[in-house]
């Protein structure tokens, strides 16, 4: 049933973060402005607090790696992360007494008894530090997570490499498909397949979109191979072809009899003149012969004027249609070409589908994975059989999920969640709040989709929110965006065109305004905080797009001039406490569409010169000048003796080598012989050394950089410059997934056509990145501006828009009656209405974003265009399709209503005066300084043993510095420093090594044997069936291996864990051991030099190892035991080793255990986590606990020596005076000697 036709009651409620119910699914809509932020760090104090009524709220305190935070980007995610963490420190001084706190503190506060405060500030300051830890991700990176968190329950690899987008692997697969279908064409077949696609690149681009589309129907299954219907296409043709030659041999036949006949028919007037013009007939009727002749074919407009069917008479001598067979043979011709058949869509769809299964199949065999891979493996785990099994897990490890952005998400994350907690059946001790505004779901072309937000909507029915108060703007400005959309939900199918005769999903409804009561004054007088600017009303005719676009740039360029040349004399500015706060550049930001909008804005800046940055959402630096550029660098320096090559090379624009300098290389040969070395060295410089420092030799010998940064402000030179540097970067990255310069050449080519084709959208990582963020006036995409706010907004081209047509679209996508996502690749004109009808009810959401970024003032610039009743502006004021453009202003004025908060104007006219930095630069200072982004150590951090660095490691890269935030994580960081895989060939490690030691090595095995071992333990130390260990080793690629890893697993559970004693791990009763034992060690100011002369002089006879590095350790000890165990009263922790050795059984004699336990300074590790243990008896057994009598000492199992001298035993119980000794040394005091 269509969840649009249901008319829930209405029964929305304000939401008090006080009383707000913590438990099952609830819907919170929050309004641009309301504070959506600030909400989540105020439930986030009450879920760690415990706080609420016995039915609202959680039955335990959360801590935050319970509390799952998701939202969209990963800047968002450290916003979030930094405003809890300061919202949670606040509170805690709060309950502390220290500060009085705001309303909601204080009324937390109330809730507790004065004795409870203490105790509430403690766990308000545990979480505030614990903040590193918490859950808050994007939806991609925890899906990941989830993935190898769990990744037996999912199915997945322990280790992948992730890729946000794996281009050319995509068209590696789509040159495939090419290749499998296409090279066996014949000429004519081939003719058809360009018709579709020219090339493989323009095959990749026209499938790429639809691969991104997971959701989706109208790609369903095509039956018929491609090279079938391109086999009727070439029927097809062959019978056209025959019905041409016929046609032109009948009229070479009979030319003179035929041209007769048609001068006849125009002499005489009987001929239709517009169609015949009488100057131009006897060169159509050449035209003609020639094609008869076998020459080119006339055009199109006039060939069919020939034809029998197909004459324009007068129409007072119809009846002396001019007859003839060879018209008539014209006739059939066209009539078959009518006819031609059209596979486009059964040949994209087979694409599609083909290159979506086999790159999935790819990615799979190369262990790797995009950002949609996270999200679908996920789901196709909890949608099958076992889904119920994770789906527990998860709601175990997240009992409340909080869901940011929600009206950004699509289909396929909805269900995730939906799976996991469940909303129709209100799973007990579960909370998951999702929290959006779905007029503000704009972002249709990256997959999010407001029907999902409207099916969660139906979904949580009764258990509805809102946020009605807008912080961010004026209340004046808060009341003109107001007016504007409850004057449109006046309109048949409301402000955002959902509604319907049964509800109105998407309705909109007034806020109330808290925000700084600022106004912008002008020459003394309060201006109105929105001003229509209007242009274009005294025309005869709607002015187009084009013309609008070039005044309005230049109008609001001289509007923007004149406020700041006021501002600076004292005569404009906004209202405050203090005076008048003169206007900046910086506050001024322009909002637009596309990159043709922003381009003709800072042109119109620059001319007054006025200097401004342009930010994208998702504008390709492969769609750029540069990147062209560097494409024939590239292509000169890996073939420099092509000297055609360096001559293109040398010719581009950032290069700017002047005329005569480029006209010198033709004359001068030595010079030309420089360039050609020059150019050659290039070759030798990224053979060695790589692209990157290529590249920046070649910056450097041009004098590239120094140009650009020294070039005037309109020239672009620090964008050209950012981009080079960026394109760089991109391109040293890629080149280590790619053999030879060849492949890097072809990569960057065919990133740039698919940038070109996507329309400049990109990845993240190929997102333009800001040149600069000084003082400037900011130029931003509606997009991009989502969340952000400014004092002035000015939205010169908010009347633009781009209706959907088979001009700009390669397929249309609409919802259908069951709110799925449809897909059409026949252009059928339907299909188009439905496309563009959401096309428009996406435009005014875009609108509304626009309207509500402003703080004080928001300036709209408009224009009477043509077709404006299908735009957004013009669905606002509800335009008539014939109406005169001077209707403009006045429509504008009944939008206004006489409101006082909505101005109507005339555009200012266009002059050019200059911008008078002088006397404008109030307030300047030095220029921001960039934010570190650097993985720098914290004063207080959290650290595992796999984080502690040792003196001859150099390289940041080696070992992370922070501690492993799982123990998957731990013991990747653990293996990945202790194993690397061997540089020989696969036959000679395969008859080299048998056994157990012919299994890979590394990492990744190291890892997975731990995860096998830690299943094993938790269903009792038992043998897994086979084909439990099948799917372990085919999950991980160890097909070949299964039968070496089965017994190897059933000698380590059943070998001897300790010398003196018939114990083995299956012999354990589950009570007595525990697996994957979490502990945390608080520290104050541990110097890792006094810890490692302790362990050293109380472990192994003092013997020598590798020296930890000199850090004063303040924070916490984190680490995961992979098993713990009690035997005869006697507690021991267990690791597993995967280290190998050697090739042999021999390799594992106690020399070489001891030796690698010291290199690796396992000794660190063991007596950490026998301080952990010491600990927790202490604790737990109170004064009965003795350690020289319950501690039994740590074992290290190299599981590969199994079967050696000593079974790859290594068991040490460090002395009570050490572990005393550690124990005081963690709390910052000096420890005994």
């Amino acid at each position: 049933m269509n969840h649009l036709s249901i008319n829930p009651p209405d029964n929305r409620q304000k939401l008090n973060p006080l009383d707000f119910p913590l438990l099952g699914t609830r819907l919170i809509e929050a309004s641009a402005g309301t504070g959506k932020t600030w909400i989540i760090a105020a439930l986030y104090i009450r879920l760690v607090l415990g706080h609420g009524s016995e039915n609202a709220r959680f039955d335990r305190a959360l801590l935050p790696p319970d509390i799952l935070v998701v939202t969209f980007t990963e800047a968002a995610t450290r916003e979030l992360r930094d405003r809890i963490r300061a919202r949670l420190t606040q509170a805690a001084a709060c309950f502390r007494g220290r500060e009085e706190g705001d309303e909601f503190l204080r009324g937390v506060k109330s809730s507790y008894a004065e004795t409870q405060w203490p105790g509430c500030a403690r766990l308000l300051e545990i979480s505030a530090l614990w903040m590193d830890e918490a859950a808050v991700y994007t939806i991609h990176g925890w899906c990941n997570r989830m993935l190898q968190q769990h990744a037996f329950d999912s199915g997945s690899l322990f280790k992948q490499e992730v890729n946000t987008s794996d281009l050319e692997l995509l068209n590696e697969v789509v040159r495939d498909y090419w290749r499998t279908f296409f090279y066996t064409l014949s000429e004519a077949e081939a003719r058809a397949v360009v018709k579709i696609a020219a090339s493989p690149q323009a095959l990749s681009a026209t499938v790429k979109p639809l691969l991104e589309l997971t959701e989706v129907k109208g790609l369903e299954t095509a039956a018929t191979d491609p090279r079938e219907l391109f086999a009727a296409w070439a029927a097809w043709d062959d019978a056209r072809n025959a019905l041409e030659r016929q046609a032109q041999q009948t009229w070479r036949n009979a030319q003179a009899e035929i041209e007769a006949l048609l001068r006849a028919a125009s002499e005489q007037g009987w001929l239709h003149g517009n169609s015949y013009r009488k100057n131009t007939f006897e060169q159509r009727l050449n035209d003609f012969a020639g094609w008869a002749g076998g020459g080119a074919r006339p055009k199109a407009e006039w060939f069919g004027r020939f034809a029998q069917t197909r004459f324009g008479m007068n129409a007072r001598h119809k009846d002396k249609l001019p007859q003839h067979a060879a018209f008539v043979a014209v006739d059939t011709l066209l009539q078959c070409e009518s006819e031609e058949p059209d596979f486009t869509r059964e040949v994209i769809v087979h694409a599609a589908l083909w290159v979506r299964e086999r790159y999935s199949r790819e990615k799979q065999r190369r262990a790797r994975m995009d950002f949609n891979d996270m999200l679908t493996r996920l789901d196709r785990t909890l949608q099958s059989d076992s889904g119920e099994q994770l789906a527990a897990v998860i709601r175990k490890q997240y009992p409340v999920a909080l869901i940011d952005e929600f009206q950004d998400t699509d289909p396929l994350q909805y269900r995730i969640f939906k799976r996991i907690y469940q909303p129709d059946s209100c799973c007990q001790g579960l909370g998951c709040l999702l929290i959006g505004d779905p007029k503000q779901a704009i972002y249709s072309f990256r997959g999010a989709d407001i029907h999902t937000y409207l099916q969660a909507h139906a979904d949580t029915a009764g258990r509805h929110y809102t946020l009605d108060t807008n912080f961010r703007s004026t209340a004046g400005l808060v009341a003109a965006v107001n007016r504007i959309f409850q004057h449109a939900e006046h309109r048949d199918k409301g402000a955002f065109l959902f509604k319907n005769a049964a509800a109105n999903p998407v309705a909109f409804h007034p806020v109330a305004a808290q925000g700084v009561d600022q106004a912008l004054i002008v020459n003394g007088k309060a201006v109105a905080p929105m001003t229509f600017l209007h242009w274009g009303a005294d025309q005869e005719k709607p002015v187009s797009s084009t013309a609008y676009r070039q005044y309005m740039a230049q109008a609001a360029a001289t509007d923007m001039v004149r406020l700041l040349n006021l501002s600076a004399r004292g005569g404009a500015g906004f209202s405050g406490k203090t005076g008048i706060q003169p206007l900046k550049p910086s506050a001024i930001a322009i909002l637009v569409r596309t990159r043709k909008e922003a381009k003709a804005m800072q042109a119109a800046l620059a001319q007054r010169q006025l200097r401004s940055v342009y930010l994208s959402e998702g504008d390709s630096v492969f769609n750029s000048r540069e990147a062209l550029d560097l494409l024939f660098w590239l292509k000169a320096a890996a073939e420099p003796r092509d000297e055609r090559k360096v001559r293109a090379a040398l010719a581009t624009a950032t290069l700017d080598l002047s005329l005569p300098e480029l006209e010198v290389l033709n004359c001068d040969e030595s010079a030309w012989e420089r360039q050609l070395e020059r150019f050659r060295q290039y070759q030798l410089r990224w053979q060695k050394d790589g692209v990157l420092p290529m590249i920046r030799s070649l910056l450097s010998d041009y004098r590239v950089s120094s140009r650009l940064m020294n070039s005037s402000a309109d020239s672009g030179g620090e964008r050209s410059l950012t981009n080079l540097l960026h394109l760089a970067e991109l391109l040293q990255k890629t080149a280590a997934h790619l053999d030879g310069e060849q492949a890097l050449i072809r990569y960057l080519a065919e990133a740039m056509a698919a940038a070109q084709a996507d329309g400049g959208l990109s990845s993240d990582e190929a997102t333009i990145r800001l040149e600069s963020d000084a003082e400037l006036i900011k130029i931003i995409t509606i997009h991009k501006s989502k969340g952000l706010e400014y004092p002035l907004v000015f939205l010169p081209f908010i009347a633009s828009f781009r209706e959907v047509t088979a001009q700009y679209s390669s397929y249309y996508r609409y919802h259908d009656d069951d709110d799925a996502l449809r897909v059409d690749l026949s252009r059928d004109e339907t299909a188009r209405a439905k496309n563009d009808f959401e096309r428009l009810q996406e435009d005014m959401r875009l609108l509304y974003v626009a309207l509500t970024r402003a703080k004080h003032q928001c300036r709209l610039g408009v224009a009477p265009l043509k077709n404006m009743q299908n735009s957004a502006l013009g669905y606002l004021l509800g335009w008539e399709k014939d109406a005169a453009p001077s209707n403009l202003p006045k429509q504008l004025g009944v939008l206004a209503g006489g409101s006082g908060v909505i101005a109507v104007d005339a555009a200012p006219e266009p002059d050019n005066t200059p911008y008078n930095a002088s006397t404008c630069a109030v307030g300047a200072g030095a220029p921001a300084v960039r934010t570190a982004t650097a993985n720098i150590p914290d004063a207080w951090w959290i650290a595992s043993y796999s984080a502690l660095r040792l003196e001859a490691e150099t390289d940041a890269n080696e070992r992370g510095v922070d501690a492993a935030e799982t123990a998957h994580d731990d013991k990747w960081l653990d293996e990945s420093a202790s194993d690397t895989v061997e540089n020989r060939s696969l036959d000679a490690l395969t008859l080299a090594r048998t056994g157990i030691h012919a299994l890979p090595r590394g990492a990744e095995p190291g890892t997975a044997i731990h995860e096998l071992m830690e299943t094993s333990a938790r269903q009792g130390f038992r043998e897994p069936t086979g084909k439990e260990l099948e799917k372990f080793c085919r999950g991980i690629g160890w097909e070949s291996w299964t039968d070496i890893l089965r017994k190897s697993l059933a000698d380590w559970l059943h070998m001897p864990l300790l010398a003196d004693a018939a114990i083995s791990l299956s012999g354990l009763q589950r009570h007595a051991y525990q697996p994957e034992l979490e502990f945390l060690l608080p520290v104050h100011g541990l110097d890792l030099r006094q810890l490692d002369a302790l362990v050293t002089r109380h472990t192994f006879d003092g013997r020598a190892r590798p020296r930890l590095q000199h850090t004063i350790l303040k924070g916490m000890l984190k680490g995961y035991i992979d098993l713990v165990f009690e035997h005869d009263n006697r507690f021991y922790v267990v690791d597993y080793k995967f280290n190998a050795l050697g090739d042999s059984d021999a390799a594992y004699n106690r020399e070489e255990l001891e030796n690698v336990m010291l290199q690796k300074r396992y000794d660190l590790q063991y007596v950490i986590y026998l301080l952990a243990l010491h600990r927790q008896l202490k604790a737990r057994m109170g004064a009965t606990y003795n350690y020289d009598t319950h501690i039994g000492g740590a074992l290290y199992l190299f599981l590969r020596g199994s079967s050696g001298p000593r079974q790859g035993r290594v068991c040490d119980c460090p002395p009570k005076t050490l572990i005393e000794a550690l124990d005081v040394m963690l709390t910052g005091r000096a420890c005994p000697a």
